[in-house]
């Protein structure tokens, strides 16, 4: 099934989460047990972005599977969309499959969605987070 286009927007400086169920065309939720995934954004400004599943670092975002749900979940904490100083970015989400697609091919990997992601920039260009736990 070819990708779908979506296109979205992160506002600088806040919290952002990107919740997907894939489904087949007929709306039935694919199980995505044991898959992994990578979103990789390319800026207007040429630096590259790259969000995958096999991150273990939870402070810069968190990248996970609900497999038998079929969903995907990127979030994005605001100490990290506070630093993008850039306009816009063009980005790529794939799935790769536990299984192979033939003997010798690799893994079975497809990508499941594009589009431009555009950063809604703070108003106030603070370099501080709100912090309510004082």
């Amino acid at each position: 099934m070819p990708a779908s286009q979506h296109n979205f927007s992160i506002d600088q400086g806040s919290s952002f989460s990107l919740v997907l169920t894939n489904k087949d065309n007929d709306g039935v939720v694919i199980d995505l047990s044991n898959y992994c995934a990578r979103l990789t954004m390319t800026t207007n400004a040429g630096t590259t972005y790259t969000f995958s599943t096999e991150n273990n670092d939870l402070s810069q975002y968190k990248f996970y599977i609900e497999g038998n749900l079929g969903k995907i979940s990127l979030l994005i904490p605001a100490s990290t969309t506070n630093q993008y100083t850039f306009d816009s970015a063009n980005y790529d989400l794939e799935l790769q499959s536990p299984n192979d697609h033939y003997v010798d091919g690799g893994k079975y990997t497809e990508r499941i969605l594009y589009g431009v992601i555009t950063i809604n920039k703070r108003f106030s260009k603070s370099s501080t987070l709100l912090d309510c736990s004082t």
